[in-house]
């Protein structure tokens, strides 16, 4: 019992996890009765796991067999497994080897070669027809001495550092770093950099010095030539982004002449310990001093790999704009950049760059505080500082400024600018971050077959060490306080996480506020859509599914890798062709976040299968399955808008080998709720919130308003994290020049829901004046507002200035009319309108289906009620009786009652009094009739045009002749032959003002004011009424 609880303490310190026997069992079996001592070199291929296929590293160049760190990792944890014999076992395990790598590139900035050079064997093709070896029963029997195996080399070396920024760079090959079987003896080393020069001959230990005439790719060809006359080759990528050593002779910032470059400036403990930032500044042309500061503060950045030359200079394609770069364009016709244009407005600028990127972010404000007075102290005149954050930056330069003002202490900063910044959050899709966590926690069983086949247990990212990076990332402490859903644990340990160290800081961050002083303006970059347009995918789409052999080193590094990097918003990608000849076989299904659902959004599990000897088959579980769902409370942000991350978009596009897998490329990275910080977190963010639109135009109002006084959100689609552009560079321009500006292209957005509005009464009498204005419009728009009125008829006079308009109704209509403001937008107008009611209200009888009706249709004997719908503020109603010899009885208000004993035909009009007056009156056809077939709602004529001008047509419909019509064959007679019909026009008084007969034909309209009539048309025993718009 106490050896039980001893090792249930141990395990749950440790997170025990299951180790998986199954292959460990399954290659005893089949290679338990070999002799380890025909394996002369030491490693046996059969009986290891080729992470991927080492054969196409035979020393000899192809164009398949590139190598880069995933790679070079894969073959020495291949090669790992492969041990048989002592020969071997004193071989480094992959772990130490690649943390070996890791620290000797850290501890010099030169640019480290590794290598490695092995020989292993493998059975030959023809070894059990020549009688080499027998099988029974799926185990392997050496036959004599007679030896079944071929001999073969690896050779793989690469440059640790695959993307290069400069001109000349220093090369080494370190011995510390060279990995070669047992009794090599390296004699010289030769390597061709790709810069015309040819082969170089290298020292060991000594560095090279290297020089690039352009960028681009490079091809490394690296030649390493041992005793006895052996000869190996291999060949690496890498980038170089050129920047030459004598900058361009135009204006801009360029890195040269710097006043300071990579000062370290420390700021104060936080927490026990201190930050340090390393600051670029570069001034402006004109000036010795800092003069006018423009403070750039850096995003998340784990390894040091954004800097200040990544700022200022677009280090991708000349097509492609990367990330976080002000060097774009931001006028097409002179190709003026940001970069120039920021130089041109005189600003000094200072870049922080963290010296611990991944660091708390309270401790590295402190140190942005410590940087902001150093400037103080260094900069003349009396200009004031602006301050911006890129991501992460932006929470640690409103953190530095708003923590001095709460300790009184003096930023004399106007402006902070936040780009991007993940206000309430940053979000890297769970079922990404459950994969990590699966695997790292994972423990393998593999054997070792020295004297015995033995069990060896080690972590799965022994073998595929640079799963580590990727939980290191998601670790970080600035990681965990910004990341909106996080797991806890490894292995089969994972749960979904309420993290403390996020949820403190966000109360803390939350609760700081905004900076205030001296009326600081608050402005932010938000690089989401402005409509709210979600991603290409729906909340709970599949992400990756893969079901197939793969080198896992290679997945790894090239795409899973790459998601947690995009914290960094600096990618890392550098991508070789992919060898699937492998003895893995991966089991994935990652899926995009529901909404407020509990579903599965992870599976994942990965298998050995490879088969010996072309008749031994071995298919068995290497990592167990592991699933995880989500929580009902989440929300689908994996899908919606927001600074996004695009794998695709990257300067080295995604594997081709994978476009079949990698189903969603891109995944919201920070959602615009986030970057604008709705509501400031002080209110709950619900599913509508997250494809609302957010428009400049007009900011979404409290409680979930926006507390930047100006924004910008990129027009339709979402742009990629931190991106600069031609229209949010021209809008910060406008800013950092102090004539600030909005940009909105709202009119392009379907269905876009602003809190605009038109404000103002919503009756106007006849000729009389009213003020109508427009609220919660942007006050720092700048663009031209039309008014109008439609019909233009109904208004005498418009007087407009601005945001507000004065209209005096001219007497001619009374009806509705619409008041419409055209605001101008950078893309098309976006108008708001306002229904208006002009004259007193007049009242109108509905049918059921809510529209008016001007005819009131029954059977002799019959009492109808008529129910007119009240208009508003309706004092005093009155019903007048014109013709015909039906009753019109129990009138009352809005309500009366109609009968007639015999057929009957005859026309009422109703009228209403309110604040205006008398309304104009409604007109109501009455047509009774003793025979149910007679009854029809069909309308036998049409009038148009309808609005008319000058001329009104009437005819015959052309269904009239229909064999359905419901009219007796008098009526048909009578409409036919004209001879006993007639139309007449009625004004909404009542009085008659046209009349023609018969009814077909043209109605001369002129001279009759604008407005609203009713036409009744009259033929044999049938009245109908048409309710006519003369304009």
């Amino acid at each position: 019992m106490k050896r039980f609880l001893l090792l249930t303490i141990i395990c749950s310190f440790s997170l025990c996890s299951s180790q998986n026997t199954d292959y460990y069992n399954r290659m005893q079996y089949i290679f338990g009765n070999i002799s380890t001592s025909k394996v002369t070199t030491g490693y046996l291929k059969e009986f290891g796991v080729r992470y991927t296929e080492i054969e196409a590293y035979n020393g000899a160049l192809s164009t398949v067999n590139w190598v880069d760190k995933a790679q070079w990792n894969s073959i020495y944890s291949s090669l790992y497994t492969m041990r048989v014999g002592n020969v071997a076992a004193g071989m480094a395990s992959a772990s130490s080897v690649y943390t070996n790598l890791n620290t000797q590139q850290a501890a010099t900035s030169d640019i480290l070669i590794a290598a490695q050079y092995y020989q292993y064997q493998q059975y030959k093709t023809n070894a059990v027809a020549n009688g080499d070896v027998t099988i029974s029963n799926d185990q392997i029997f050496d036959v004599g001495k007679r030896v079944p195996y071929d001999t073969k080399t690896v050779f793989a070396a690469f440059p640790l550092k695959s993307s290069l920024r400069g001109n000349t760079f220093s090369f080494k090959v370190p011995n510390a770093l060279i990995y070669l079987k047992p009794g090599a003896v390296l004699n010289q080393i030769q390597v061709d950099f790709g810069n015309g020069q040819g082969y170089q001959t290298l020292a060991l230990n000594t560095a090279k010095s290297v020089t690039y005439s352009s960028g681009g790719e490079k091809e490394i060809k690296i030649k390493f030539g041992f005793s006895g006359g052996v000869t190996v080759y291999s060949h690496s990528k890498v980038r170089v982004d050129y920047i030459p050593a004598t900058p361009p002779s135009m204006a801009r910032y360029n890195g040269e002449g710097l006043l300071y470059n990579n000062f370290a400036v420390t700021g104060d403990a936080w927490n026990g310990s201190s930050a340090t930032g390393l600051v670029t500044v570069e001034l402006a042309p004109g000036h010795s001093q800092i003069t006018k500061p423009l403070i750039v503060v850096e995003g998340f950045d784990p390894d040091n790999s954004y800097n200040y030359t990544d700022f200022i200079t677009n280090q991708g394609e000349e097509d492609v704009v990367s990330s976080g770069t002000i060097d774009v364009k931001i006028d097409l016709a002179t190709g003026l950049t940001l970069n120039q244009a920021i130089e041109n407005a005189g600003y000094d600028l200072v870049f922080v760059n963290f010296a611990n990127g991944t660091d708390y972010i309270q401790r590295n404000a402190y140190m942005v505080k410590a940087v902001i007075n150093w400037v103080n102290g260094l900069k003349t005149g009396n200009e004031k500082n602006v301050v911006m954050g890129m991501s992460m930056g932006g929470l640690v330069a409103r953190y530095a400024l708003r923590d001095m003002e709460i300790h009184n202490q003096i930023h004399e900063t106007k402006l902070y600018i936040s780009h991007d910044a993940p206000h309430q959050g940053a979000n890297v899709p769970l079922a990404y971050q459950a994969l990590v966590r699966h695997l790292v926690g994972e423990q393998i069983t593999y054997p070792v077959f020295f004297t015995l086949i033995n069990q060896q247990i080690q972590n799965f990212t022994d073998d595929n060490p640079s799963l580590l990076e990727g939980l290191a990332l998601l670790q970080t402490p600035a990681a965990q306080q910004m990341l909106i859903y996080q797991l806890d644990g490894t292995g089969t340990n994972i749960s979904i996480s309420n993290n403390a160290l996020r949820s403190s800081f966000a109360t803390e961050y939350k609760n700081m506020g905004y900076p205030q002083q001296d009326n600081i303006r608050n402005i932010a970059i938000a690089n989401g859509s402005e409509c709210g347009t979600s991603l290409g995918f729906a909340p709970y789409d599949t992400l990756f599914d893969m079901n197939d052999t793969t080198d896992f080193g290679y997945l790894w590094h090239n795409v899973f890798l790459e998601v947690f990097y995009s914290l960094t918003g600096n990618p890392q990608q550098f991508t070789t062709p992919l060898l699937t000849n492998t003895d893995v076989k991966v089991e994935f299904n990652l899926k995009a976040l529901p909404d407020r659902q509990t579903q599965q959004i992870y599976k994942g599990k990965i298998y050995i299968k490879k088969t010996i000897l072309w008749v031994i088959h071995v298919e068995e579980q290497l990592i167990g399955q592991k699933t995880l769902q989500s929580a009902n409370t989440m929300l689908a942000i994996d899908n919606t808008g927001g600074g996004i991350y695009d794998l695709e978009s990257l300067n080295y596009n995604l594997p081709p080998d994978y476009e079949d897998n990698v189903l969603e490329t891109q995944f919201n990275f920070v959602p615009t709720y986030s970057s604008l910080d709705i509501g400031s977190g002080n209110q709950p963010i619900l599913y509508t919130d997250l494809s609302r639109t957010y428009s400049p135009l007009s900011p979404p109002l409290s409680p979930k308003n926006s507390p930047f006084a100006n924004f910008f959100t990129n027009p339709l689609a979402s742009e990629k994290h931190i991106q600069f552009t031609l229209n949010n560079g021209n809008w910060l321009l406008k800013e950092l020049q102090g004539n600030p500006v909005l940009y909105s292209c709202v009119s392009s957005c379907e269905a876009a829901s602003l809190p605009l509005k038109i404000n103002g009464v919503s009756q106007i009498c006849n000729n009389s004046t009213q003020t109508f204005t427009i609220s919660n419009l942007n006050s720092n728009y700048n663009g031209t507002i039309t008014w109008s009125v439609n019909p233009s008829g109904a208004v005498s006079n418009i007087i407009q200035n601005g945001t507000s308009v004065t209209i005096t109704s001219s007497g001619n209509l009374n009806g509705n009319a619409t008041l419409q403001a055209s605001l101008t937008t950078d893309c098309e107008s976006k108008t708001i309108n306002k229904t208006i009611y002009i004259g007193a209200r007049r009242p109108r009888l509905l049918d059921e289906n809510g529209e008016e009706v001007f005819g009131v249709q029954g059977y002799t004997s019959i009492y109808y009620n008529v129910n007119f719908e009240v208009p508003t503020g309706a004092l005093e109603w009155e019903w007048r009786q014109i013709s015909g010899n039906y009753n019109l009885l129990n009138v009352a208000n809005n309500h009366a009652t109609i009968y007639s004993s015999q057929p009957a035909s005859g026309i009422f009009d109703v009228r209403t009094r309110d604040a205006c007056g008398w309304s104009p009156r409604t007109m109501i056809t009455v047509n009774i009739t003793n025979n149910n077939n007679l009854m029809t709602t069909q309308e036998n004529y049409v009038a148009f045009p309808n609005p008319a001008t000058n001329v009104l047509n009437i005819q015959e419909a052309s269904n009239y002749e229909n064999e359905n019509s419901n009219l007796q064959s008098e009526d048909l007679n009578s409409l036919s032959e004209n001879n006993s019909s007639s139309s007449t026009l009625y004004d909404f008084s009542g009085n008659p003002v046209k009349n023609i007969s018969p009814a077909n034909g043209q109605m001369d309209l002129q001279g009759l004011p604008a407005g609203q009539y009713i036409l009744v048309i009259i033929y044999g025993s049938n009245t109908e009424s048409h309710q006519i718009v003369i304009q």
